[in-house]
């Protein structure tokens, strides 16, 4: 028998040693277009077909204005925003069905509570298009995430009657669904989120407001007091109705922010953490009027009270953010300190660790990734990359995930692409200005990445250095949590034909079906996982990785350059 290649041990789904891994990770997958404005028919069908791709949980965005009554007045209507049974019920019906039909297809649901809100329940917005955005009502977000929370407690019974007309479809909606079976009870959500990207005006504003004690002084942030108090109030709204123990988020920060300070102008992640935390840059409480102006305490016997009076940004059960890189691959860090792309979680990481110790705390915070995604050319031409280069850099951006024992959840937005926005020319870059990022394209045809989600391989370095280390991890996502599966490594040889085998088969039985090993690279080829899955009654190949030894680097010359002459 030939002399191995395998340097380091085996590991039976297991980090190899000295990796800081987390192979539990759930996988969530997000589409909104797909689940929340489909028939029931269409749901089911989206979620069996999510089951069979191995996605465990799957978020859904809980629209405010979708549920509320008279969601276009300023005027509030006369109801209870405390009682489900206050709205009207036909505007419960997407959300029934989507809990029932996870329920049915043994997916989790994931409910993050967002905007675009009523406008009885919004600030006077100086802008027709942030009406929808504009400083919500910490007070009446409370109410409603105390409705929500109610209905999804798993012991809220269904009225014996239903609403005979169903509501009237927003532009662009598919017709709503029938609603669920009347006297039934509704399942439990144990897993929430509060507002969606509160750092981009997209979701929240406004984002900067002018400093109150001055005109001449930079404007300040307003974004993070705004979600601070959306924060404390989406927790108690949860907590007030059996929520406590649930696994329940803050942030959904986008990965991106600019410098520049104006009304809505996105904000930079870990500026925005800071403030959320009333800390400046430096990580010390913000004091006097630069507090003020923030809501923040304004002096230390505030500042001692401040994890006790936001409980839910100390007791929550981890972060949400979207890493996404978009136009960049994803092992390349962004230039910018402040942002997070998939490249650089560990600032993340860092930035809560010392909000959370400038309090006393030691916990050291999950981080939940709850979207990610790569657009694809075609049909995006601006931002699209090819499909084989889609499903590889997932690969590797979940490789990167993986390796990080902080984070808790990997995410794709979208099964299958937006379609284009046909008010604008073809030729015009907002035609594809919306997200070309599924595993399917628009038509429903699969791409390259929609197998690769099942069956994920990833190889690090791809240019290494002679008999240095490769690390090759996998998961085969579409078997069952907690199968024993048998895989083997293949290696092919740059310019040879056939696999074979390196080191021995090994068998997966952690729950999530990861598999990491380490290698020694000796020559350039490709590496592949054969996996044995006895529920699919034949080996499942993954897509080879081609690895390439690195060219050396040039020495530089030691002689000196002659002197000029004269």
């Amino acid at each position: 028998m030939k002399r191995t290649l395998l340097t380091a041990m085996l590991v039976l789904g297991l980090p190899a040693a000295g990796a800081h891994a987390a192979p539990l990770q759930q996988s969530i997958l997000m589409d909104d277009s797909e689940i929340v404005y489909q028939t029931p028919e269409n749901v089911d069908t989206t979620f069996a077909q999510l089951k069979a791709l191995g996605v465990d949980t799957v978020r859904v965005s809980v629209y405010w204005r979708l549920v509320a009554p008279a969601a276009d007045t300023t005027t509030k209507p006369a109801f209870d925003a405390a009682d489900p049974a206050a709205y009207p019920a036909e505007n419960w019906t997407r959300y029934d069905n989507i809990v029932t039909l996870a329920q049915k297809h043994g997916l989790r649901p994931f409910f993050s509570l967002t905007s675009p809100a009523p406008l009885w329940a919004t600030g006077p917005a100086p802008r027709e298009d942030i009406k929808k955005t504009f400083d919500p009502s910490a007070a009446e977000f409370q109410a409603f995430t105390t409705a929500v929370g109610k209905r999804y407690a798993g012991d809220y019974r269904l009225p014996s009657t239903q609403p005979t007309a169903p509501p009237k479809p927003l532009i662009g909606e598919a017709p709503p669904p029938p609603a669920p079976v009347p006297g039934n009870i509704l399942p439990r959500v144990d897993m929430w989120s509060f507002w969606n990207e509160p750092n981009h005006p997209g979701w929240l504003t406004p984002s900067w407001l002018p400093d109150p004690r001055s005109s001449h002084r930079p404007l300040v942030m307003a974004a993070a007091r705004i979600y601070r108090g959306l924060a404390d109030a989406g927790w108690a709204g949860l907590a007030a109705t059996g929520h406590s123990s649930d696994t329940v988020l803050m942030g959904e920060t986008a990965p991106r922010g600019l410098e520049q300070r104006a009304l809505t102008r996105p904000i930079k992640p870990l500026d925005f953490i800071r403030e959320v935390y009333c800390l400046d840059r430096s990580f010390k409480p913000f004091n006097g009027g630069e507090a003020q102006v923030r809501g923040c305490p304004v002096d230390r016997a505030g500042q001692s009270r401040f994890s006790t009076e936001h409980p839910g940004l100390f007791e929550n059960a981890g972060w949400a953010h979207h890493p996404y890189a978009l136009e960049s691959p994803p092992l390349r860090p962004d230039r910018v300190k402040d942002n997070v792309t998939i490249a650089d979680l560990p600032r993340i990481t860092k930035t809560l660790d010392r909000a959370y110790g400038r309090y006393g705390k030691a916990k050291k915070p999950p981080i939940y990734l709850t979207e990610y995604g790569y657009q694809t050319n075609p049909p995006d031409p601006t931002i699209g990359v090819s499909y084989s280069r889609q499903a590889d850099y997932l690969a590797q951006a979940e490789h990167v995930a993986f390796r990080n024992g902080r984070i808790a959840s990997t995410a794709q937005f979208l099964l299958k692409d937006d379609g284009p926005l046909t008010e604008f020319p073809v030729r015009d870059p907002r035609y594809w200005g919306t997200f070309q990022s599924g595993l399917l394209n628009n038509q429903g045809a699969k791409k390259s990445a929609f197998e690769d989600y099942q069956r994920t391989v990833d190889v690090q370095p791809r240019r290494p250095k002679r008999g240095s280390k490769l690390r090759i991890w996998g998961v085969l996502r579409s078997a069952a949590n907690g199968s024993a599966l048998g895989v083997k490594v293949q290696f092919s040889r740059t310019g040879k034909s056939g696999w074979r085998t390196v080191g021995r088969p090994a068998t997966v039985t952690n729950p999530r079906g990861n598999f990491n090993m380490s290698v020694k690279f000796t020559r350039n080829g490709s590496y592949r996982l054969v996996w044995t899955d006895p529920a699919a009654g034949a080996p499942v190949v993954t897509r080879a990785v081609a690895v390439k030894r690195a060219a050396p680097k040039k020495k530089r010359s030691t002689r000196r350059k002659a002197p000029a002459r004269r």
